[in-house]
């Protein structure tokens, strides 16, 4: 075999092994699970889960009893899709809390890190972040979403 060849040859199995990585990672990427909702943090990244995972049901938990709106899972299902960019649950992405500051013994601000994958073809990939917060209070020992940057219809539940 000629060098060229050889060469040629060596970076056509990089490639080969470079994609093989790469759908690895992604495919053995742990699913998010739900959290002990007993905590601001944990209630917050389950209500965002249970949006995700259109869970509305779980989701609808998650809302104040003091809004009157959406009265049910199936109200706030047609609000999310109504509303899809204030929820903006398209593409590949994945949330995690990044901090939580409580004020007082019922209220707490969660900050959530939105980071949303991108991929441009074979070898283009990029990735960007960005933070949001939601408003926590706890109602009945049960930690629920007051207010929110994202993933909250402020026309309608606030």
């Amino acid at each position: 075999m000629q060098s060229s060849t050889k060469f040629l040859l060596g970076i056509v199995i990089g490639i080969v092994l470079l994609v093989i990585i790469t759908f690895a990672v992604v495919l053995l990427r742990p699913e998010p699970t739900y959290q002990d909702d007993t905590t601001p943090d944990g209630a917050a990244h389950n209500y965002l889960l249970a949006i995700q995972n259109k869970d509305y049901d779980r989701a609808f938990t998650y809302i104040p009893e003091q809004y009157r709106y959406p009265e049910n899972a199936d109200d706030m299902a047609v609000t999310i899709r109504k509303n899809s960019w204030a929820f903006d649950t398209d593409g590949d992405f994945s949330l995690a809390v990044e901090s939580t500051r409580m004020q007082g013994d019922d209220k707490a601000v969660v900050t959530m890190r939105k980071t949303t994958f991108y991929n441009s073809g074979l070898m283009g990939s990029s990735q960007s972040s960005r933070t949001f917060t939601l408003d926590m209070i706890l109602e009945d020992g049960m930690w629920k979403v007051s207010d929110g940057d994202s993933y909250w219809s402020s026309s309608c539940w606030g």
